[in-house]
């Protein structure tokens, strides 16, 4: 879902290769050519490469589509886990003060165009922010009764823009319900299936052109929000499993889910564009597996806050446990 910003072209989040598309055919994404160009021998090139889990199956890779349905089980240790909750649950803080987080951006929007679910959370991140904490146990039905009503919106989104916002208050809303919960409430099933649906709809449903009019660094933002709401849908989903069983599962379309490694760019200036950023090589979208295996080896200086809770999510590790490499 990295979008092109080539001069020859449209901003485009295209999941099929070229040839595919030229020829309006269906493409299984497959890796290092899809299975059409493989027996039409052509030239097989992606404007987004599909991206394998690096979980050794071979030369050839998961598909991001369909998710396997495949599930990882993995157990933490309680101090990351503790630092999970709460890091999942100082989001709603952060969206109060800034009207921004790990993944939802400001910039995406002017003051008079922001989407009604971002506006209404923003006001119910102040007001819950503002509740002492041995009080916030009280507010579980008033949440709980949010989370299903941003539930029937996401189901009814008319367009994109608006499955995301929505998505995204669903999303800080369970933030919230996470830390005011009752440690001893016990796990739901349907909490864990919506999430991980929740996560799959955004997937499918991200659109495979961006607007003509966008900037580079809008078009950027808007993608990269994208590929953050679903990273943080399934992390939230982990934490949750976490708290209530000390366990997470996931599955493979989870490690496989795109990731930018230049995590600097999202808290740049609107002025300072593009460029810049933490890359490591050559291009910059990688696989969430292995961009987490690369901050557990040491190969990321400069963990930030969303970093941190990859590591701590995807690898079980603290910042504090990363031992970096020996300069030669």
């Amino acid at each position: 879902m990295s979008p092109s910003t080539s001069k020859s072209g449209p901003i485009t989040l295209r999941r099929a290769c070229q040839a595919c598309s030229r020829g309006k055919r269906r493409c299984d994404q497959r890796l290092p050519r899809c299975s059409r160009c493989q027996k039409l021998r052509l030239d097989c090139e992606y404007v987004n490469l599909p991206l394998s889990t690096d979980l050794g199956q071979g030369p050839g890779s998961i598909p991001l589509r369909p998710p396997l349905q495949l599930e990882i089980i993995k157990g933490y240790e309680a101090s990351i886990i503790a630092f999970l909750v709460e890091g999942i649950s100082s989001l709603p803080l952060s969206f109060a003060q800034k009207m921004k987080t790990h993944f939802i951006h400001p910039e995406l929007w002017s003051c008079s165009s922001v989407p009604p679910p971002i506006r209404d959370m923003h006001a119910l991140c102040k007001l819950y922010t503002k509740t002492p904490f041995n009080n916030s146990t009280h507010l579980v039905p008033s949440l709980r009764h949010q989370i299903n009503s941003y539930q029937k919106r996401v189901a009814k989104a008319t367009n994109f823009e608006d499955l995301l916002a929505s998505a995204q208050a669903l999303l800080l809303t369970h933030c919230m319900l996470i830390a005011s919960e009752n440690p001893s409430a016990p796990f739901s099933e349907s909490t864990s299936a919506a999430l991980l649906a929740l996560g799959e709809n955004l997937y499918n449903q991200a659109p495979i052109q961006l607007p003509h009019t966008l900037s580079p660094r809008r078009a950027w933002l808007f993608a990269e929000s994208v590929r953050r709401t679903i990273i943080v849908g399934f992390m939230l989903r982990s934490v949750y499993s976490l708290k209530t069983r000390n366990y997470s599962v996931r599955t493979p379309f989870v490690d496989s889910l795109p990731f930018d490694m230049r995590t600097g760019l999202w808290d740049f200036s609107c002025g300072e564009g593009l460029a810049g950023g933490n890359e490591i090589g050559g291009d910059a979208i990688v696989s969430l597996h292995r961009y987490s295996g690369l901050l557990e080896s040491g190969r990321v200086h400069g963990i930030g806050a969303f970093g941190g809770l990859v590591l701590a999510a995807c690898r079980g590790k603290d910042v504090s446990q990363v031992l970096y490499p020996a300069l030669a």
